[in-house]
């Protein structure tokens, strides 16, 4: 088994009263993609939330337990949020790139937040992001143009290059195809297959097939816990759990 890069233990979340996340372990090997699955509601986008501490942003919400990564508890008090971002890039459901922003501000944003002014800099990070998420040779002639003149789908390729600017060696996605249509998604897909030879991806999908093409790990959640994690061809063609296999098979969810 590869090195274990993020590393979930006994974390359970709240907001306020409710408790959304009960108790998970997870652990996440390098260079792999990992796939949350579950019916609405049952805490798959709290879980990856909180995996970057982006929890945090909700009034009320509260966590417990550690999240590993590399062998340091991102969750610990001393540790400031905005770093553990940096190391874990997100990808949201919606494409969200800074309306006011070009294609290249939009990109480079990351490393220009960390001090980077060398123009020829910039544009080497804008190159080397845009061919990883496979949009270079559409949008190298149109740099300066508005980031949101782009399609749907390219849209959420240009959020994947200004997660990647900053290098992280975890990708995190929401849904990350949802809001696209099938020729959009299978391009992204395609590119999370492309991205885990240098990341390690997890990515909440409700789409079943989805997860069975590109995940190598799944995880299958209802209720804030976890039913069963393994392997993909495990869990969809030989789940241990009754739950999951219900799920697989549309008798519930």
């Amino acid at each position: 088994m590869n090195n274990i890069v993020l590393s979930v233990k006994d974390l359970n979340v709240w907001y306020n009263d409710f408790q959304a996340v009960k108790g998970i372990s997870i652990d996440y090997p390098e260079k792999s993609i990992s796939a949350i699955i579950g019916p609405s509601g049952c805490g798959k986008s709290t879980f990856l939330r909180c995996l970057n501490r982006i929890h945090e942003e909700v009034p009320g919400a509260r966590a417990e337990g550690e999240i590993l990564l590399k062998g340091r508890n991102i969750l610990g008090s001393k540790i400031d949020p905005v770093q553990v971002r940096r190391s874990i890039g997100m990808v949201f459901q919606k494409p969200n790139p800074f309306p006011s922003m070009s294609i290249l501000e939009n990109v480079t944003l990351g490393v220009r937040l960390l001090g980077v002014r060398d123009k020829s800099k910039l544009m080497q990070v804008a190159e080397q992001c845009l061919r990883k998420a496979a949009l270079w040779d559409e949008v190298k002639d149109k740099l300066s143009q508005l980031g949101t003149s782009l399609s749907g789908g390219q849209q959420q390729r240009l959020c994947i290059a200004r997660a990647l600017a900053i290098d992280p060696p975890v990708l995190l996605m929401d849904e990350p195809t949802s809001a696209l249509d099938p020729i959009a998604s299978l391009k992204i897909e395609n590119l999370m297959s492309d991205l885990k030879k240098d990341y390690t991806v997890i990515v909440v999908t409700h789409n079943m097939q989805q997860a069975a093409r590109v995940a190598d790990y799944t995880s299958f959640f209802v209720l804030g816990e976890l039913i069963e994690h393994g392997a993909c061809s495990d869990i969809f063609t030989n789940p241990k759990e009754q739950k999951t296999e219900d799920y697989i098979t549309g008798k519930f969810g």
